[in-house]
């Protein structure tokens, strides 16, 4: 039987993760120009409640800085393309709790929005939380109006579980739903429990 581990292994042995298309990795000063195409992007900050940052208007400044800043509560996973060996985007967990629950972010280049590679991503690391760590909850929150990103929530399994009207989304505020997805969703109650 596969012992589970705690998060705190996995910051300093980065999961390296695959799926039919896509390689789930680190991302490195060799990705900046791959992630300006979805870092830089105008369009892709309307659905994240804030301008850009200059680290993500020049990708390449992300590398002149320790690994998380030292910091222990994410995981941010570049989307290689096996056909291209292009980064596309990125899948995040972040506000890692306790090793019991974290939430998930992802973003993709608009060249390839619409091709199921989040989906497909997004469910390789929900497998991995729920069964190569304690994580039992992951959460996500998604602005009502970004149909394609409920979608995938959908898609995945999560369950919508409210709306927050009018609530604070970073630094705007909107409506947005509120997503869960617990291990006994994916695993059933039994194998969730040990």
């Amino acid at each position: 039987m596969f012992i589970l581990q705690d998060m705190d292994y996995y910051f300093s042995h980065f999961p390296v993760l695959e799926t039919e298309r896509l390689i789930l990795r680190a991302k490195t000063a060799a990705d900046a120009e791959d992630m300006k195409t979805y870092m830089a992007d105008e369009n892709l900050y309307k659905y994240w409640g804030r301008n850009m940052t200059r680290q993500e208007r020049e990708p390449s400044l992300f590398f002149g800085r320790t690994l998380n800043n030292g910091k222990k509560d994410h995981i941010s996973w570049g989307i290689e393309l096996k056909k291209n060996h292009r980064l596309a985007g990125e899948v995040n967990l972040f506000n890692i709790e306790n090793d019991r629950q974290a939430m998930i972010g992802y973003r993709i280049s608009a060249a390839y929005q619409n091709m199921g590679f989040v989906t497909e991503a997004l469910r390789r690391v929900i497998r991995f939380c729920f069964e190569e760590t304690g994580v039992q909850r992951l959460e996500a929150e998604v602005m009502t109006v970004n149909v394609a990103s409920n979608r995938v929530m959908e898609k995945c399994g999560f369950t919508c579980e409210g709306t927050k009207r009018q609530a604070k989304f970073v630094n705007i505020y909107t409506d947005f739903n509120i997503y869960g997805l617990l291990r006994s969703d994916i695993m059933g109650e039994r194998a969730a429990s040990t």
